[in-house]
């Protein structure tokens, strides 16, 4: 973090810090995560700025609550006047700060939630690694980066594209395409393992295992609806 801020400074660029999944780690220390807020020692000077929101540590998009904290007096005035119109309402703020004082409810909170989301983790990752598919291994967030390109009919946007068409048409499984995420390199997939309970994302997993072993068996040439049968039982 320090190289990026120190190169983006050497250009007289401002750094914006999205640590929205900041308290989405997987274990609760020893997890590598460290906020730029605490690598500055809260120095962050007019060109860094940080923004948090509720919507995935708490699971809160409905709230539409998020933070912006930065050192930028101009930039704290302007953003003054236009949060007349996106304001957080004072009942929602009351709730919140009774939600941040509550120490006796935050922290077995997301300790639980860490938990959870680990487990849905290595529940993916272990059927990842029986299909011998690589992956980027992940110590905090909720979701899981695979490399498929071995599977793909050409190693095109293409074949990609024609690859996640297969997987949603027989599996009725949507994975987030590189290409969506300006991949270079097609076949790359994100999984999100943590928008359904660890049953369902077992069923979706036993599914994926299926459609990479059709693959595998007959080929892109020999892909039919008889082929593809029993994927989904």
């Amino acid at each position: 973090m320090k190289s990026m801020i120190d190169w983006a400074r050497s250009r007289n660029l401002h750094t914006i810090v999205d640590e929205i999944y900041a308290l989405s780690t997987h274990y609760d220390f020893g997890h590598g995560f460290e906020s730029v807020l605490r690598t500055l020692k809260n120095d962050l000077g007019n060109d860094i700025h940080h923004i948090w929101a509720l919507s995935k540590d708490f699971g809160s998009s409905g709230f539409r609550v998020g933070t912006l904290y930065t050192q930028n007096m101009r930039l704290l005035a302007s953003v003054a006047n236009l949060n007349i119109f996106s304001c957080v309402a004072h009942p929602m703020q009351m709730m919140l700060a009774e939600i941040f004082f509550d120490d006796n409810f935050i922290y077995p909170y997301l300790h639980e939630a860490r938990t959870k989301i680990r487990c849905s983790y290595e529940l993916c990752t272990k059927k990842l690694d029986d299909m011998v598919i690589p992956y980027v291994p992940a110590k905090a967030g909720i979701f899981v980066y695979a490399d498929f390109s071995s599977l793909l009919p050409e190693q095109t946007p293409e074949g990609e594209a024609r690859f996640a068409k297969l997987v949603l048409d027989s599996g009725r499984l949507i994975m987030t395409p590189g290409q969506a995420q300006h991949d270079r390199k097609p076949g790359m997939f994100r999984i999100c393992y943590c928008f359904v309970t660890p049953d369902v994302l077992q069923i979706a997993m036993e599914r994926l295992d299926k459609i990479v072993g059709k693959i595998r068996r007959w080929h892109w040439d020999n892909l039919n609806s008889e082929s593809l049968n029993g994927i989904i039982t």
